[in-house]
């Protein structure tokens, strides 16, 4: 008897679980057509912390700038009782964290940015704390920090195929989408960079986008991740998470 009524009720939750599914596809509606709007990013980010060393209280600025020459980066230290130490190099995105490298012969070359929640750990190879051995944990100055805007456009095609084009590039990019949830993904491969020494792997941009509330026309972009390949020490290939962007002010995407 009692199992007899659990399997009335497991029959219901089913139903009731493939009633909602029914419902939700059919309220999905497919996108069509072009969309175009703007994407901010950032192009001069400035992060400060303290430094506890020898119970001096010193001041740690990291500024990363993407400019046409490139990711140039500055670090700058100011210890209370000497003269402040101004070093400038280059940075770039690696597996999972930020490199920041410099050549001017002084050590430690490199560092790095780890985030850390709302933060980011500041480490080196050798290990970088303050004397109580806590981690010294950047935060982005956003009154410093400058953001630039990029027109975006995205054409939804036939057979679920995508087209992306930028003002960065006389480029258009092609992917494919497909319903994930309720959000619609795009997934669109880059071209590899070929070099002298060999070509670099193609990134993969990945963008998530809802719908406008209460049957708009517009599309949100809610997040955007990029992956890149990186190599195992075998040489075989392994696909990593590099950087994710969740957009606070959703870029509006409208229709052509």
């Amino acid at each position: 008897m009692c199992s007899t009524k659990k399997w009335v009720e497991w029959k219901k939750w089913l139903c009731a679980l493939f009633l909602n599914l029914f419902l939700v596809s059919c309220w999905q509606k497919d996108p069509s057509g072009s969309y175009q709007g703007e994407i901010k990013d950032w192009v001069y980010e400035v992060y400060e912390a303290p430094l506890i060393t020898q119970g001096n209280v010193c001041e740690i600025e990291v500024i990363l700038k993407q400019v046409s020459e490139g990711f140039l980066s500055q670090l700058i230290f100011q210890h209370p009782k000497m003269e402040k130490v101004t070093r400038t190099g280059k940075w770039k995105v690696e597996d999972g964290y930020r490199s920041v490298f410099f050549n001017d012969g002084k050590s430690p070359s490199e560092y790095f940015l780890v985030k850390s929640g709302a933060r980011f750990a500041f480490q080196t190879k050798e290990g970088l704390s303050n004397d109580d051995g806590s981690p010294i944990l950047l935060m982005r100055n956003e009154g410093k920090s400058r953001k630039a805007s990029y027109p975006f456009q995205i054409s939804f095609l036939e057979d679920d195929v995508v087209r992306i084009e930028t003002s960065e590039e006389d480029i258009a990019y092609t992917g494919k989408w497909k319903w994930g949830g309720n959000q619609i993904s795009v997934s669109v491969a880059m071209a590899e960079e070929k070099k002298e020494t060999g070509s670099k792997p193609a990134e993969t941009y990945k963008y998530f986008l809802t719908w406008e509330e209460e049957g708009g026309d517009n599309l949100y972009l809610e997040k955007m991740v990029i992956t890149r390949p990186f190599l195992n020490e075998d040489g075989t290939r392994r696909q990593s998470w590099m950087s994710s962007l969740v957009f606070s002010d959703r870029p509006v995407l409208k229709p052509r």
